[in-house]
């Protein structure tokens, strides 16, 4: 009698545990390390003044654990990083970086703590929590760069690489809003607008990226969109370049011509914030940049073209639709002794509600159900789904990912040069068969013994045809272009 009612109870136990799992996990005491203290080194752009920042400080209110931030330009902040990763110093323990720029090198060197075994465990990790159940599959795909590498990083914010266009621009001239590289074209030739026909446009159809190692960030949405990629596999396995494809020719020469033909004269030396403000001054009908720069578009105090613009993803070409996705994420160093204490502020950061916050004040998140949550508005309505879609499809392609980034990209900006100066097919390819093979002795000395993943096609989740329309039909700006549009 004793046994069975022994198993009987077992069963029942068993039953309220299988329909009620939560009650299976231990709840997450956010005050267990309350007087304790943790160091963060982070770069000090707009994701760490809108998210990082405030929200450590609410993190000390909720478990009295103190969070020390030091927040530095990102070349100073990667070289803090290294310098205290090369130390092995114990007082760096939560670090932010982009896994497609530094993962592979930190992860190489064994600087990034295996988080897996804390995911596992219920004290640890709240029984909500739902990683990666919850996560955006581009935001996913960024996670790992080394193949077989653990989880050694949570990916919690996504910009992206996408079209900011002038729909008042658009709508005025009654010009098509692009869904194809072609018609990318075609919109950048009829809005680049000579009114007083002096031979000087008022405003320029097309701007993006044209000088220094960054260009490759805005070139790799063409580049894979013509079918390209910067590496490839060869006959024997081999990660080798593929900057000299006939493919990446193609996305070269006709990301030159663009900025050769429709962008302003200074474009091939321009820096990123001297594009952006060309956009904001009203001088640019389409700048090809990250979508974080729609805050600036709509300050009064900064912008000629606020309620004038909106966002779209940059048109597919022939390959399809491959959305660049740089990704942040939170990681722990290997060498901290509060580890328990980093892991619970990368726990505690990435819950919905907190995402949430970052979410409603412009900082993209990873998690799927942020996006849709009542409380979000989006800067305009095409922002936000491209923003969503981007986060959805998008891969981490906008440098090289390799040992040698720095170089890597250096080879790429090198090519993009004789592109945009230049524009002859054969001059791009010269220059593009020099630079794939110092692409290819640098993989040769950098990553032996290393599987290093690099982003191919195949890693991505090809993005459907019927979504490159969803940004502008929820504008409203589908209808443009038709009837005897120019």
């Amino acid at each position: 009698m004793k046994q069975r009612l022994i198993a009987a109870l077992a069963l029942i136990v068993g039953v309220v545990v299988w329909i009620f799992p939560s009650l299976s996990r231990t709840e997450v005491d956010w005050r267990r390390f309350e007087g304790a203290s943790i160091t963060v080194i982070t770069d000090s752009g707009a994701s760490s003044v809108a998210w990082l920042q405030p929200m450590a400080k609410r993190f000390q209110e909720e478990t009295g654990v103190t969070v020390r931030i030091e927040a530095l330009p990102s070349r100073e902040y990667r070289k803090k990083q290294d310098d205290m990763f090369a130390a092995r110093d114990d007082s760096l323990d939560v670090i932010t970086l982009q896994m497609d720029n530094r993962g592979g090198k930190l992860t190489a060197a064994g600087h990034l703590a295996n988080l897996e075994p804390y995911l596992a465990d219920p004290e640890q990790t709240p029984a909500n929590h739902d990683f990666p159940g919850d996560w955006l599959g581009g935001c996913l795909n960024t996670q790992k760069v080394i193949a077989g590498q653990p989880i050694n990083n949570i990916v919690w914010s996504a910009q992206a690489q996408l079209l900011h266009i002038r729909k008042d621009l658009f709508k005025r001239y009654n010009v098509k809003v692009p869904t194809t590289l072609e018609e990318l074209e075609e919109a950048a030739k009829k809005l680049t607008i000579d009114e007083n026909r002096d031979g000087t446009p008022e405003v320029y159809g097309f701007l993006s990226r044209g000088s220094g190692a960054s260009i490759t960030a805005s070139f790799a949405t063409y580049l894979w969109n013509h079918g390209g990629s910067w590496f490839r596999h060869d006959a024997n396995g081999r990660k080798v370049s593929n900057i000299n494809s006939k493919e990446a020719i193609d996305a070269f020469a006709y990301y030159g011509r663009l900025i050769r033909t429709y962008a302003p004269p200074e474009a091939a030396n321009n820096k990123i914030s001297a594009n952006v403000a060309l956009f904001a001054a009203g001088k640019v009908a389409m700048l090809s940049e990250l979508n974080y720069w729609t805050a600036l578009f709509e300050d009064p105090r900064k912008s000629q073209v606020v309620g004038k613009t909106t966002t779209i993803l940059v048109p597919r070409g022939t390959a399809g639709s491959y959305p660049n996705l740089p990704t942040t994420s939170l990681a722990i160093s290997q060498y901290s002794k509060k580890k328990d204490i980093a892991y619970m502020f990368i726990m505690w950061m990435t819950q919905k509600h907190i995402m949430q916050l970052g979410q409603n004040n412009a900082v993209p998140m990873c998690r799927r159900s942020v996006w849709g949550d009542p409380s979000y508005r989006a800067p305009s309505p095409a922002w936000g789904k491209s923003a969503q879609i981007a986060a959805e499809y998008g891969i981490a392609i906008a440098k090289p990912q390799a040992m040698a980034i720095g170089k890597m990209r250096d080879a790429a900006a090198e090519v993009m040069h004789v592109a945009i100066k230049d524009g002859s097919r054969s001059a791009i390819q010269t220059v593009a068969d020099r630079q794939a093979r110092i692409m290819d002795k640098l993989i040769e000395e950098t990553e032996k013994g290393l599987d290093f993943r690099g982003a191919l096609p195949a890693d991505a989740k090809l993005m459907p045809a019927s979504e490159q329309i969803l940004p502008i039909r929820v504008e409203g700006l589908d209808y443009l272009g038709k009837n005897g549009g120019t």
